[in-house]
This record gives C-alpha cells, sequence and structure tokens, in this order.
C-alpha cells in the first residue's frame, strides 16, 4: 500500500475512576493553569506585546532572567521596564515572581511555559487570519492602487505579520524600514547581514516615492474593519483543562496503563506526581491534554496516522449534508438515515426536562425566600436532591457519542464504497457545501432548537479528516439556493421547494428528493462557475441568468451511480 503524509488526528482516552482526593489536586492544578494562562492572553493583547508572539522563546527567556534576578535587581528592571513604556511585560514578571515566592500553591516552571507557548501560538493564528481576510479583500481595500507599483510594494511590506511594522499599522503608526542590525551569535552572521543591507537599501529606494502617511492610514483602516468581524480571543478564566507536554508526564515502567502527571508546587516543595489510569490500550506522544467535560476527566492524545495516495480513479459525487440524514449523494444514496432521529430525540427530552427542572427552580426559590425554617429545608433538599447535573450530563455524554458515531459511520461509508447505494463505488473526488458558512433561522422555535443541536462542525472535521486519510480530494463549493433548483432544466425558484423533502419544478414538472436534487447542484458547481463567498442574492442572479442563456450542461437528469464525470472533453473523446 502506497502512503503519502502523515494526519494528526486527536483521539480522546478514558480515564478510570478518579479518587475524590486525587479530584481534588486535578481540580486545582486546571484552575492554576486556567489563571496563567488568562493573564498571558491579557499581557499579549495588549500593543506593547502583540508582536512578541511570533518570538515567544526569546520573550520566555526574557522573563526567566528577570525571575531569577535578586530582588533589589529585580525591582529595579520593574522601574526600568515601566519606564520604557513596558508596563505589561512588568506587570506579568510581577505576577508569575509573586507566584513563584508564594508558599501556597502554584504552578510550576515547565506548566507555565506551556501557557505562554499555547497563548502565542492562538495569537498567531489570529493575526494570520486577519492577514488573510485583508488578501482576500485586496480589491476592496487596496484597489485604486492597483497602477501604482511602488505603492503595492510598500503595502505588501507592511503586510507581514511577523514583522514590527504590521503591528506599528495596526496602532495607526506610519511604519518606515530600518537598517538592520548585525547579530555576532548567527552561523554565518556577515553573509547574512549583507543580504538583509542589500534589501534595505533596495526597499528604501522603491517606496522613496510613496505618499507614506496616506497609504498606512489606509492599511489601518481596512486592518480596522477586519478586526471588527475577526474578534480576539477572549481572555476568559478556563478552569477545566491542563496541558502536559513530554516533560511533564510518563508512564510506569510496570504498569502502562498507570499515567504519572507533573502536579503544582506548593511553597519551597514540588507535590508528588499524579497518578491516573488508562482505560483501555494505545500509545502516548507529544502534549497530552487533560480536560474536565461535566464532572469527569478526559485524556486527549494526539496520534499519526499515515495517509494514502491520491486516488487517480474513481467517481467524483456530490454531497449535501441534511438533518433527517448525515448526507446524501448525488447518486441518490442517503448515508446515516438515523441521524434525525437520534437529533430529535436527544432534543425533545432536553426540552421537556428543561421545562420540568425550571418549576422545580421557581418552587425551591420561593420556598428559600419563605421567613419559614421548614420551607427553607424544603427548598435546600430540592436543590440537593432533584436540580442535581451529574444524571443529566451523563446522557449528554452518551447522546454525543451516539451522534458521533453516527457521522463516523455514515462517512466511513462512502471512503470505504460500503452501504446501500454505495456498494462498490470508488470516490476519488467529493463536492461538498461550504459548512463554515452562517446559518440563518428556519421556520419555527421547534427547528431552530432542534437545528441547534446540529453537529455541522463535527461533520466538517470527519469529512477533512477521512477524505485525507483515504486519498479523497474534497472541494468546497457555494450551496446557496442548491435545493431549489432543479435538476433537469435548472430553475431556480423557492416555488420548487413543496415540502421540507420534496422538490417539484415550475417549468419542466421535474419531481424528486430535495436533499438529492441538492446534492447534483452541489456537483454541478464544482466547475467553479459560482465564486465561494458570493453572497445569496449574487448566487440567484448568476441561476437566474445561466438558465436563460440555457448553460452548456446538458438538459437531461445527469449523475446516476454509473455516470462519471470527466474531466474534459479530450479525455471524454479518447476513452
Amino acid at each position: 500500500m502506497k502512503t503519502g503524509k502523515t494526519l494528526s488526528l486527536t483521539v480522546t482516552s478514558s480515564l478510570a475512576p478518579i479518587p475524590p482526593e486525587t479530584q481534588a489536586d486535578l481540580d486545582l492544578l486546571c484552575e492554576l493553569y486556567g489563571r496563567t494562562l488568562q493573564k498571558f492572553q491579557m499581557a499579549f493583547c495588549t500593543h506593547e506585546l502583540r508582536q512578541k508572539v511570533w518570538n515567544w522563546r526569546s520573550f520566555r527567556d526574557e522573563i526567566v532572567h528577570c525571575l531569577n534576578l535578586a530582588q533589589p535587581k529585580f525591582d529595579a528592571l520593574l522601574e526600568e521596564l515601566k519606564a520604557q513604556g513596558n508596563r505589561s511585560q512588568a506587570e506579568l514578571s510581577k505576577f508569575l515572581r509573586a507566584q513563584q515566592m508564594s508558599e501556597g500553591p502554584h504552578l510550576q516552571a515547565r506548566h507555565w511555559k506551556l501557557c505562554l507557548e499555547e497563548t502565542s501560538q492562538g495569537l498567531r493564528t489570529y493575526w494570520q487570519t486577519v492577514k488573510a481576510e485583508l488578501k482576500r479583500q485586496w480589491g476592496r481595500f487596496f484597489g485604486r492602487y492597483s497602477n501604482e507599483p511602488q505603492t503595492l510594494i510598500y503595502i505588501n511590506w507592511i503586510l507581514r505579520e511577523s514583522e514590527p511594522q504590521f503591528y506599528m499599522a495596526s496602532q495607526g503608526k506610519v511604519p518606515y524600514p530600518q537598517p538592520p542590525k548585525l547579530n555576532p551569535k548567527e552561523t554565518d552572521a556577515e553573509e547574512k547581514y549583507r543580504k538583509r543591507l542589500t534589501a534595505f537599501e533596495k526597499l528604501k529606494k522603491d517606496i522613496e516615492n510613496v505618499k507614506r502617511y496616506a497609504v498606512a492610514k489606509r492599511v489601518y483602516c481596512a486592518i480596522k474593519k477586519v478586526r471588527r468581524k475577526i474578534r480576539l480571543p477572549h481572555c476568559r478564566l478556563s478552569s477545566n483543562r491542563a496541558d502536559f507536554d513530554c516533560s511533564c508526564w510518563r508512564l510506569n515502567s510496570k504498569d502502562q496503563n498507570e499515567l504519572r502527571l507533573t502536579s503544582y508546587a506548593e511553597g519551597k516543595k514540588k507535590r508528588q506526581p499524579i497518578a491516573l489510569r488508562i482505560l483501555g490500550k494505545g500509545a502516548l506522544r507529544g502534549t497530552l491534554q487533560l480536560i474536565k467535560k461535566f464532572d469527569v476527566y478526559e485524556l486527549r492524545v494526539c496520534r499519526l496516522v499515515l495517509c494514502k495516495e491520491q486516488r487517480s480513479e474513481g467517481e467524483i459525487l456530490g454531497f449535501d449534508t441534511g438533518y433527517t440524514e448525515v448526507g446524501a449523494l448525488s447518486n441518490g444514496a442517503f448515508v446515516g438515515q438515523k441521524f434525525g432521529e437520534k437529533l430529535t430525540r436527544y432534543s425533545d427530552y432536553c426540552k421537556e426536562k428543561g421545562q420540568k427542572r425550571n418549576k422545580l427552580w421557581a418552587k425551591a426559590r420561593e420556598l428559600g425566600n419563605s421567613a419559614k425554617e421548614k420551607d427553607r429545608r424544603k427548598a435546600q433538599n430540592i436543590f440537593k436532591h432533584n436540580l442535581g447535573r451529574k444524571k443529566h450530563n451523563a446522557k449528554y455524554r452518551r447522546a454525543q457519542d451516539s451522534i458521533k458515531q453516527e457521522v463516523n459511520k455514515a462517512i466511513s461509508s462512502i471512503v470505504n464504497g460500503k452501504g446501500k447505494g454505495l456498494d462498490g463505488v470508488i470516490v476519488k473526488e467529493l463536492v461538498i457545501e461550504k459548512l463554515s458558512a452562517h446559518m440563518g433561522k428556519t421556520r419555527s422555535k421547534n427547528w431552530n432548537r432542534r437545528l441547534s443541536s446540529w453537529v455541522r462542525g463535527y461533520i466538517r472535521q470527519c469529512l477533512e479528516q477521512k477524505c485525507k486519510q483515504f486519498g479523497i480530494r474534497l472541494t468546497q463549493v457555494n450551496a446557496c439556493h442548491s435545493s431549489r433548483v432543479c435538476p433537469a432544466c435548472f430553475y431556480p425558484s423557492k416555488e420548487n421547494r413543496v415540502s421540507t423533502d420534496r422538490v417539484k419544478c415550475r417549468q419542466c414538472g421535474y419531481e424528486g428528493h430535495a436533499d438529492t436534487c441538492a446534492a447534483k447542484e452541489i456537483l454541478r458547481r464544482r466547475s467553479g462557475d459560482i465564486p465561494l463567498y458570493a453572497p445569496p442574492g449574487k448566487v440567484l442572479e448568476m441561476l437566474m441568468v445561466q438558465y436563460q442563456r440555457g448553460l452548456e450542461v446538458p438538459k437531461a437528469p445527469p449523475f446516476s451511480c454509473k455516470t462519471r464525470l470527466y474531466e474534459s472533453e479530450v479525455e471524454k473523446k479518447d476513452l
């Protein structure tokens, strides 16, 4: 079997029941981890430390050097940082120093370094997303400079998110290239310095006649508009998780199912490692993540899976996600037909349970405000025995596991070619709708509630992982109005959708299942005639133009199970 790249998968491992003493230690460790993580997030979101996310290792070394100083030198360094305007760095160093010198419980050095690394990675991703959105809307923001090559050079130089000029522009400043400095610690330092100096001289010459103030202001306004939609990560205190890298955990040499995790420190003493027992078998590697979900701890492990080579033979199918089933294919097959039943059953159960609990909450609050001691005791008993979350959380975990299992089975049947309507079908490319698109409100309050439990994100994640693992190409298209287009004559109209699962064309009379018609339309849009990010109104206009012109697509109910979409007319003639 030929294999290509490797795919990193996150696998959840269950843990044996944890004793109360160990549970208390884990809760305290997660609380300390979350508090430190919040401090780093707040520090890196400030103007002065934005650029540090790209060079977090040197920033970590600065903090370590600061923490190892004697108290008089440490106080002098803090005053110097504040005088230079680095107040956030001074406050962060002060917080870590107080934790280090505290007699109470606090994180060990390795753990707060993990917090620093995690925060920097999250904010790097954020600034990369901002830059990608700026490039996507390049014509809107910088189209006026299309005939000015020197100005475009200046803009491209600013939009380097790993360089200081990008963060200067995000603060409304006018960046200008500065001459490089010689770093004697680098290998071939002089040669690298000469290259940087040459690039600096060339850039300085290219942007000499550019109106830098006006361009920098335009870049600042563009960044500001993008950041209104793409918000910074919230600096929330999360006390339900902690990370452990390779130096923070080990397996018992005599019992490979016993995991020992680094605990917090108390004063100058380090506590004994926390012992947990893993259920099942499986190799552990890399950084482990301990997460508390509904009073139960889970261990998330990263595993590498070998991916197969991309398939060169097979069919190209359209895939439309649904609520009653996981998805419908353009060849008429349906996968995961029990999916909607499970979603509806659990959503309705939560509704009925919530209504009963709300009545009990109201009764308990009323009795709790009573002047009689008997009523107040009754309220305490209701809170204790009737309004617990243990059974409810256990049922939620079972329901989520069952829903995710149904999604996995459905997508596995597609990639393996097994199942009703899929026997022997080899898929080389799967065309899907863009599942990250925003969902609007639907018909009624009940349907909005049921659709809120629709695991679209998990379906997208599972599709991406399975297709990459089995060598299937995954293509995303714009799916606006896809379930309202007739697959025979391509007439788009809201009136074509006669019910939740039926389509009947008002022009040619074609009648079929709505999800199957949507899958066929998604497959037709593989050609790229409709832009991926076009709004619904623009898509409807383009569909009407296509219908009126009688597009080059043949006017016959297309794609059956045995139909193949040829890559080009040349390939069709060769066959």
